[in-house]
């Protein structure tokens, strides 16, 4: 298994610098200036060229990317052009909100998804059945960024003109915290970051709970239907702890191998719901750096995005493997 995950982790070093290679590629040919958010009629003229060669925008294509090359296999990852600070500090910064999105949403994605699955399963073909298997569908043809809309109108909106709404279901539309933050206690911190998490991480990760109560509800089926399950029944255990117990322990094996797969959709959906929700993390950072034409940021937030991504698809690999011992002697044989 060592061996292994060494030889995955040496496939994907091509891999990271070929997505920096085509990124750089794209943003040398989309139009538009680095320097056209400090270009004004009081800048003089060689002011600008002296912040291109300082930056290195003045060399040119093939050295420019070789520099940046360089910088990032040194650990440097450059300055960012329009907040002139080091992009390594914007990222401490973003990283650890994207990775709380993300982990809220990883979290939601299999508690509710699991849960719908198992209710599907044990109720099989009955009208709740039906109806659960046509919203997930509802709900997993349903974009993202357009979800987040929709919770932002009807929860954050429209919920403050109905008096009898409860006030504990009334969410803020945007941001991570509220004004008066540092003025919270501990209790009132942690329940603010809550309220401003629920809308977002259910926008990121409710359709693809509808995918995995799909998955749940089709191995559920499979494994209710062996011998043991028939004879853990026959013994007179509840019903209850036939299915949580027994039935639920196997059928989760080929669950578990989503939650890698799952990783690299949620950072890759995180750029629009950070964007809709205002949320400081990747994401935005991203977004913000391409409208602005911040080369370096934008480089650097791709790297550290293709290496999530590739550890995110080395996790399913390794679980996989986990789960599935045949797998686990086939590799090891390679």
């Amino acid at each position: 298994m060592t061996a292994y995950i060494f030889r995955r982790l040496l496939q994907a070093i091509p891999l990271v610098f070929g997505i920096l290679t085509l990124v750089f590629v794209i943003l040398q040919v989309a139009p538009g200036d680095p320097m056209a958010i400090y270009m004004h009629p009081s800048v003089a003229p060689e002011v600008l060229e002296q912040m291109r060669e300082n930056y290195g925008l003045d060399q040119p294509v093939h050295i420019q990317y070789v520099r940046w090359l360089k910088s990032f296999l040194s650990g440097d990852l450059g300055t960012s052009l329009t907040q002139n600070r080091p992009i390594a500090a914007i990222l401490a910064e973003r990283i650890p909100n994207t990775l709380l999105l993300s982990g809220t949403s990883l979290l939601l994605i299999f508690a509710i998804g699991i849960a719908i699955g198992i209710v599907q399963a044990v109720r099989q073909h009955s009208k709740l059945d039906h109806a659960l298997t046509l919203g997930a569908l509802f709900i997993y043809s349903m974009p993202s960024f357009w979800l987040g809309l929709m919770l932002i109108l009807i929860l954050a909106y429209r919920v403050h003109w109905v008096e009898w709404w409860p006030e504990a279901l009334k969410f803020p539309p945007s941001g991570m915290d509220s004004v008066n933050y540092d003025l919270l206690s501990t209790w009132g911190k942690f329940t603010d970051r809550l309220d401003h998490l629920v809308l977002p991480s259910i926008a990121l990760g409710v359709s693809s709970a509808a995918s995995v109560a799909r998955y749940t509800r089709s191995s559920m089926l499979e494994v209710i239907r062996q011998d043991y399950i028939r004879t853990a029944r026959a013994k007179g255990l509840p019903e209850r702890t036939v299915i949580l117990k027994h039935a639920l322990k196997n059928a989760l094996l080929p669950i578990i191998t989503l939650l890698g797969l799952y990783l690299p959709f949620l950072f890759s959906g995180a750029v629009l719901v950070e964007v809709v929700f205002a949320w400081p993390g990747m994401g935005r950072a991203i977004y913000d750096a391409i409208q602005q034409r911040d080369y370096p940021t934008v480089m650097a937030t791709t790297f550290v995005f293709a290496v999530m991504v590739v550890i995110a698809n080395l996790i399913a690999d390794i679980l996989y493997a986990v789960v599935d011992p045949r797998i686990r002697y086939e590799r090891e044989r390679r």
